[in-house]
């Protein structure tokens, strides 16, 4: 029995690599227009060659033809992915976020002792992780089924894809002077709250201005610096709705002002009382808690933003 050359050996253990990538029904119909090409390719440059077809030209076509599972890909595209390319970085955020929440919420609590009273103080962090902390592992899970389900949907009801459009509104610059005139006013009676509590509270002895009252040390220290910061807020809102639009340096400007609010927000919550009574100091602490975090996931959604828009290309310095 006369052996088997070489190169068709070869060229047959690569198509086995290959078609065993593909369904069952489709491997014996590619095998053989796959076999039939590479075969051919082989003589052909060899001829070219002047020589007999061997191993190294077999193996020189192969490597250009492309790995396996490519090659696959090209005869059988896989089916709809769980999770779109385009949505992986969303997918990735979200689900790191999720864990991040249910572990900022529960390992406080299980340190403290709330979660796990029975536990010892040196085993709350093992207790922890071996409940809370792997559970929360349970969110990336529960956004693989939803989209899961969502590939099911897409492919039972395709839809229609839609004519693109562009977007009623195109000029991201541009403000609305309505919505912007609504923020200076509150803006300003905000500031006159915030000076008739503090002037009341120091003027009047009654039940309510007790309960409004300021820590001196807050009022001496802190309060001044809340003026200051909403006076560049009413400033730049007034520019704003002079101008009608966003420039580079209004926005660089708000930018400033935001991370200035989160410091001494953040300075407030952290830095001593703001009121005399328990009761209005940790509502107050958590309100600016709560309003900090705003402050940040809209500088997060902003500077999220200024990266869709289209700068020209850097020039490099010679």
């Amino acid at each position: 029995m006369t052996a088997r050359p070489t190169h068709e050996t070869l060229i047959e253990s690569y198509v086995l690599d290959v078609t065993r990538r593909l369904p069952r029904r489709m491997r014996n119909d590619v095998a053989f227009e796959l076999r039939a090409l590479l075969g051919e390719s082989v003589r052909d440059r060899a001829a070219d060659a002047s020589r007999l077809p061997d191993e190294t030209i077999a193996l020189a076509i192969v490597r250009e033809f492309g790995q396996p599972e490519d090659v696959a890909a090209r005869y059988h595209l896989p089916g709809d992915p769980i999770i779109p390319p385009s949505q992986t970085n969303g997918f990735a955020w979200a689900s790191l976020i999720g864990i991040a929440l249910q572990w900022a919420g529960s390992l406080p609590l299980a340190l403290s002792g709330q979660l796990f009273p029975n536990a010892p103080e040196s085993g709350r962090i093992g207790v922890w992780w071996t409940s809370y902390g792997l559970g929360a592992f349970w969110w990336p899970g529960f956004l693989v089924t939803v989209m899961m389900a969502a590939v099911w949907v897409r492919r039972t009801w395709p839809a229609k894809p839609a004519a693109w459009s562009p977007a009623a509104r195109t000029d991201s610059d541009r403000i609305n002077r309505a919505t912007h005139l609504l923020g200076l006013a509150l803006a300003l009676i905000g500031i006159a709250i915030w000076v008739l509590v503090a002037w009341a509270s120091l003027t009047f002895d009654t039940p309510a201005t007790r309960a409004l009252a300021f820590a001196p040390d807050f009022l001496a220290t802190r309060a001044p610096l809340v003026l200051l910061l909403w006076a560049a807020g009413i400033a730049l809102l007034v520019v704003l709705i002079v101008e009608g639009r966003w420039r580079d340096l209004t926005r660089k400007i708000d930018m400033g002002i935001k991370v200035a609010a989160a410091i001494l927000l953040t300075w407030f919550v952290f830095g001593g009382r703001i009121f005399v009574t328990d009761a209005a100091d940790e509502t107050v602490r958590g309100v600016l808690a709560l309003i900090v975090l705003l402050v940040l996931g809209q500088m997060a959604f902003h500077a999220w933003r200024l990266r869709r828009r289209i700068r020209a290309p850097e020039v490099p310095q010679a």
